[in-house]
């Protein structure tokens, strides 16, 4: 087999998709195991500085750690399921747009996900501890701009609901933002069809 049609293989495997797919359901996946690390260093560290408390900003940190842990999880799921979405999907005149669709909505599941974790947890933790829970988060915190919650019940209610709500909202721009690029693959494929 010469170089050349080496070569061709490689260009017509790029042309149908298949090497794009399978690079980037592969890169999901490595970016799934190093969520999967970072929430667990996340999480000690978050165990860490709760265990240095007194006993009700202990219980609180437990809560935060558990609802975290799972939101962890969830995100580990979310990510290995869009990235077989991604290698699944079959030869189509359109390879990068639909695949970006799909990260879309990948990356508002996860920002959602951990959204409501932190807004649970969080309310738990002020509840308990009488403490902002960004301080357990690190720089995670940029993330999830919201109010500086007072240490009461009331504080911690505002603090879900914030939260919540910026995760609610950030879960359908990004939805938004993924049904936008299909909505610009059919105006393509009608222009197309059209120009026929």
């Amino acid at each position: 087999m010469s170089p050349f049609h080496r070569f061709r293989l490689v260009l017509e495997a790029l042309d149908d998709g298949r090497v794009i797919r399978t690079s980037v359901a592969r890169v999901l996946r490595g970016l799934a195991v190093l969520f999967l690390l970072g929430g667990v260093y996340l999480l000690v560290e978050i165990l860490k500085t709760s265990f240095r408390l007194s006993t009700e900003g202990t219980i609180g940190g437990l809560v935060l750690a558990t609802v975290f842990a799972a939101a962890v999880l969830g995100v580990v799921q979310i990510v290995f399921y869009r990235a077989r979405e991604i290698n699944e999907r079959e030869r189509a005149p359109f390879v990068v747009i639909p695949i970006c669709s799909i990260l879309f909505r990948a990356l508002g599941e996860i920002y959602a996900t951990l959204g409501i974790a932190i807004a649970v947890g969080g309310c738990f933790y002020i509840w308990f501890s009488k403490l902002n829970p960004f301080a357990l988060l690190g720089p995670m915190h940029r993330l999830f701009p919201s109010i500086s919650p007072e240490a009461t019940f009331l504080g911690g209610v505002l603090f879900l609901l914030n939260l919540g709500l910026l995760s609610f909202f950030g879960l359908l721009g990004f939805y938004f933002l993924a049904e936008s690029v299909v909505v610009m693959v059919e105006i393509a494929k009608n222009t197309r069809h059209l120009a026929k």
